[in-house]
């Protein structure tokens, strides 16, 4: 079980360089074998960026649910196991070509990774 991080910890981890959120979510994904992402009625949410369609996922609940306001104030942080992440979602999203942003924070900045990239890192 990760400790639990204080409100401090949590805005420092926010306002961190891209890579050291990319640190700290695989850290924290190996530890708690999960990754977060956000779903609604639809499916999970994907975005647009310049390099094409995106999936976003974070380290936690909570980290997720800042995201989830305005035009996907209707999603809720979903949990999905980090053995169902990297052998079912990563091969389909390698296969579509479809870029993931790495635990991105409030101001829209996460690290855009491949579904490859993302893989290795976990692995």
């Amino acid at each position: 079980m990760s400790k639990e991080l204080t409100m401090d910890e949590r805005v420092q981890l926010l306002i961190a360089p891209d890579s050291e959120r990319l640190a700290y979510f695989v850290e924290q994904a190996k530890q708690t074998q999960t990754v977060w992402s956000l779903s609604n009625e639809e499916g999970f949410v994907m975005v647009e960026t310049d390099d094409g369609d995106c999936v976003m996922v974070w380290p936690d609940a909570e980290f997720a649910s800042q995201w989830a306001v305005e035009d996907w104030d209707d999603c809720d942080p979903v949990a999905v196991e980090l053995s169902t992440f990297t052998g079912q979602w990563l091969p389909s999203l390698m296969q579509d070509n479809i870029t993931i942003a790495v635990f991105p924070n409030i101001e829209d900045e996460g690290k855009l990774s491949t579904a490859q990239e993302l893989k290795a890192f976990l692995e």
